[in-house]
């Protein structure tokens, strides 16, 4: 199937709105490097495994994604809804996490070394207990 990225998102987002029409994005193994997809409503897509380094996902939705196993060095998500996202075994190193509400995000096995992200959060998505 060697649909566009635009066909695959507009796609998504019929499935998103009307619960069955349209195709659940998949976008599994690729190379997005750089993509722009501020704003964009990416909820439960399925990225598992593909290179989104430099991707712009600043205000996007994101909620119930699967980006594990991804590369998302220097990635911005500020202001990006993260909720429930499965980041487990990920290279986040050098993203932007600043304003993005990672509310039940998994996170196992990520590299964050260089992040923007607050300390508190940090602690709350690792489960670690703050001193």
């Amino acid at each position: 199937d060697e649909r566009s990225l635009v066909e695959i998102l507009d796609d998504h987002h019929a499935w998103v709105a009307d619960n069955g029409a349209g195709t659940r994005a998949n976008l599994v193994g690729l190379d997005l490097r750089d993509m722009d997809f501020r704003g964009s409503d990416l909820r439960n897509a399925d990225m598992r495994g593909s290179n989104l380094s430099g991707a712009d996902f600043a205000g996007a939705d994101l909620r119930g994604a699967n980006l594990s196993e991804t590369v998302l060095l220097n990635a911005d998500f500020r202001s990006a809804l993260l909720c429930y996202v499965d980041f487990s075994d990920s290279d986040l190193r050098g993203s932007d996490f600043r304003e993005a509400d990672l509310n039940g995000a998994e996170m196992w096995r990520v590299n964050v070394k260089g992040c923007v992200i607050a300390p508190d959060l940090l602690h709350h998505v690792l489960n670690c207990r703050m001193p």
